[in-house]
């Protein structure tokens, strides 16, 4: 493919990927979910940030106008039209978990119980209401537009296709995260930085075991600064004459240093 044939696929593929992140937008759960809707709610955001990472760290997010610097990240034609295709998918399970709602809703009465859905802005608790507007607000601002297509809502009312969907999305990401391997280490760097913005220590045991089995990257990340936090302090490297330089590293606990001379 000539060179301005792959730009052309790579600002394609970044229509497509900004779709696939808005699709998730959409979604409703319904009230069958009982018990199990926040923890459901979850491992969709947790689905969509898993997205929208590997779109940043191969270059789909943000400002799409350098395109020469795309093209060394994105640099097979061949591995952009599998890319394309693999983000297509998503974008018809979508499809397909929608028109499965449009059935549902055809076939049921009016007034029935089982249409209902529940509220994500009014129906969480607040440590899963933190986590769920932390991660959409990381998965959004990866998209290399402002704002979402003007779209209307829909719900999912069974648990077994929601589940189906998430393993559906998970196995198609991973195909993506193995398409580009040089861009691995920075979807973990990611990692690292979004563990550091969702912060708050009461969020993080409820990530990992959201995350578990769906984005290993992420659950190593946790891990690590749970860790971290139990141990009490980081590993602090100081840098620089006279012991002293930049901090790097994130403070859960007790930073202890011995300044001057007398220091071993």
């Amino acid at each position: 493919m000539e060179p301005a044939s792959l730009a052309t696929g790579i600002v394609a593929l970044a229509g497509l990927f900004n779709n696939a992140i808005d699709c998730f937008e959409y979604v409703q759960l319904g009230r069958s979910f009982g018990k199990n809707f926040q923890t459901s709610l979850l491992k969709l955001d947790s689905a969509r940030l898993r997205l929208s990472r590997w779109g940043e760290a191969v270059g789909l997010s943000g400002d799409l106008s350098d395109v020469r610097s795309l093209q060394q990240t994105l640099r097979s034609a061949q591995d952009v039209a599998k890319a394309d295709a693999i983000l297509g998918q998503v974008l018809d399970l979508f499809a397909d978990a929608e028109g499965v709602s449009v059935k549902f809703k055809s076939r049921a009465k009016p007034g029935d119980q089982s249409l209902l859905v529940y509220d994500s802005r009014t129906e969480l608790e607040p440590v899963t209401a933190s986590l769920h507007e932390r991660m959409r607000e990381l998965s959004l601002k990866r998209q290399s537009r402002t704002g979402l297509r003007q779209k209307a809502k829909w719900a999912m009312y069974e648990e077994k296709q929601f589940r189906r969907l998430i393993e559906d999305i998970t196995e198609l990401v991973d195909n993506l995260v193995e398409l580009f391997p040089a861009a691995q280490a920075s979807q973990r760097r990611l990692c690292e930085v979004e563990v550091s913005e969702i912060g708050a220590e009461e969020s993080l045991p409820v990530l990992k075991e959201i995350v578990a089995n769906q984005d290993r990257y992420l659950e190593a990340a946790v891990s690590k600064a749970l860790e971290s936090r139990k141990g009490g302090s980081p590993n602090v490297v100081f840098s620089g004459n006279n012991n002293s330089g930049f901090q790097s590293a994130i403070n859960y606990g007790t930073i202890n240093s011995r300044w001057g001379a007398g220091a071993k």
